[in-house]
């Protein structure tokens, strides 16, 4: 078929096809695409102006009008900019300032404040999202529709979608994550589930999703609380961070139908994923290279990223800066390597590193040998401040199993040398993160409860 690369060739395709079809629901309300599109044309009225690529903010809160406001919006011509609305005031502040926009909508209050003088975007831009800035202030990234059906598109070929499936939109719809899954269904003539805060078994047995796209975290409160994955489920996409071999393991003796993968902002979603039926050491792996992307390696081996779903460039400074080189390779900070076989195997970030002792320390190292002590379910690694050498690895950790601090030590030696593993293990802090906590976040908590002095 010919994709439908803009939003009224999407409506067109999707009506065509599927007018009578359930494309969009939540607990209360369930939207045929003949209905959806009614919506989206009708609020897409408030939107035009004439003067396109008008930035509008959303602040959103995961909900069927959160949707179809990113539909009217683009139906209108503008761009859609989704935040995070538990950042901080001094984060919206400057991410404000970087878009001067027309238009801000606060989803859970319903209010919408307008103003003048807006910075237009470029005609191709459709899409600014906020990096999760792990390593310091958010990127905003550009992106394009055809970035998202070409990635959708790339995704089905590997993870099938059918008129019949349903996709749980479990993640936020301010990360790339959660926006994808609408276009997948939307080709598929598909039922995108917008899940309720509080979810449960009963609303995905009742609801009977197919699909889901989780981070290890969830898919291990999935297991742990007996939601039934293994009756209707076809696909478990997990991403986000690396998955614990206990958890893989685990899901393989429940025969559920995961999906290890490696994905970006920059490149709208998965780049690489696992194949349906793969072994342990496969889904120990990114999986390969989907269609529509390209992926390389280079002698620094930093992940480098081309292909048709390849973000346009960086919002910054009221201008789109575009970090290609003279091919359209955009080097990623993600370090990687293929195995024999062409699976991808992500191996850190190169601004993660730091230098302890005269040391190269990098943190994945560290997180992945804590996350395979079974009962660890989430690691990070921060380097503190340290007088004799510098600094000094301290790791947070979540899990259901309690170690002492000799325990962890004595399990880590067995594959770490010493001066890798952390001097201090501390509980991971209570408040709520997004999928990629922020790395400052940590280290102000963790100067909060200690003091290295060595």
């Amino acid at each position: 078929m010919n994709l439908p690369l803009d939003i009224s060739a999407l409506q067109n395709f999707t009506l065509q096809n599927f007018a009578s079809r359930k494309c969009l629901s939540d607990e209360a309300t369930c939207v045929t695409f003949e209905k959806f599109w009614d919506a989206v044309d009708i609020k897409s009225k408030e939107f035009y102006q004439q003067s396109s690529k008008a930035p509008i903010v959303i602040f959103v809160e995961n909900s069927t009008s959160t949707l179809i406001n990113f539909f009217a919006i683009w139906k209108a011509g503008g761009v859609v900019i989704p935040l995070n609305p538990k950042l901080s005031q001094s984060q919206k502040d400057k991410i404000l300032l970087q878009i001067r926009p027309w238009i801000i909508i606060q989803s859970k209050e319903n209010l919408t404040t307008t103003f003048d003088n807006p910075i237009y975007l470029p005609i191709e831009v459709d899409l600014l999202i906020a990096t999760s800035g792990s390593t310091g202030f958010p990127k905003l990234v550009a992106l394009s529709i055809p970035n998202f059906i070409w990635s959708a598109k790339g995704s089905s070929e590997n993870i099938p979608v059918d008129p019949d499936d349903k996709w749980l939109i479990n993640l936020p719809l301010f990360h790339v994550g959660g926006i994808s899954i609408i276009f997948r269904t939307m080709l598929a003539g598909a039922n995108s589930i917008i899940a309720p805060k509080n979810l449960d078994s009963d609303f995905i047995d009742q609801k009977r999703i197919t699909h889901f796209s989780l981070v290890a975290t969830q898919l291990d409160h999935f297991i742990q609380t007996d939601v039934p994955l293994n009756k209707k489920t076809k696909a478990i996409l997990v991403g986000g961070s690396k998955i614990p071999q206990f958890l893989i393991r685990k899901s393989m003796e429940l025969n559920l139908p995961i999906h290890t993968s490696y994905g970006c902002s920059e490149m709208a979603s998965q780049v690489c994923t696992t194949a349906k039926g793969a072994t342990m050491a496969e889904l120990m792996t990114a999986g390969k290279v989907l269609a529509s992307r390209r992926l390389q390696i280079d002698q620094e081996r930093r992940i480098q990223l081309n292909g048709k779903t390849r973000f346009l460039g960086y919002w910054q400074n009221h201008k789109l800066q575009k970090p290609f080189d003279e091919n359209g390779w955009f080097t990623s900070n993600d370090l990687g390597e293929f195995d024999k076989n062409g699976f991808l195997k992500v191996m850190g970030r190169l601004d993660r590193m730091f230098i302890s002792g005269g040391e190269n320390i990098h943190p994945e190292q560290i997180e992945q040998a804590l996350i395979n002590i079974e009962g660890i379910l989430n690691a990070v690694v921060i380097d503190m401040p340290s007088k004799t050498y510098g600094s000094r690895p301290v790791a947070f950790l979540q899990g259901q199993k309690n170690y002492d601090d000799l325990s962890l030590r004595k399990l880590l030696s067995e594959n770490l040398t010493s001066f890798q593993i952390p001097d201090v293990f501390l509980d991971w802090p209570s408040q709520e993160f997004s999928l990629k906590p922020s790395l400052n976040e940590f280290r102000q908590i963790a100067q909060n409860r200690i003091s290295i002095c060595y």
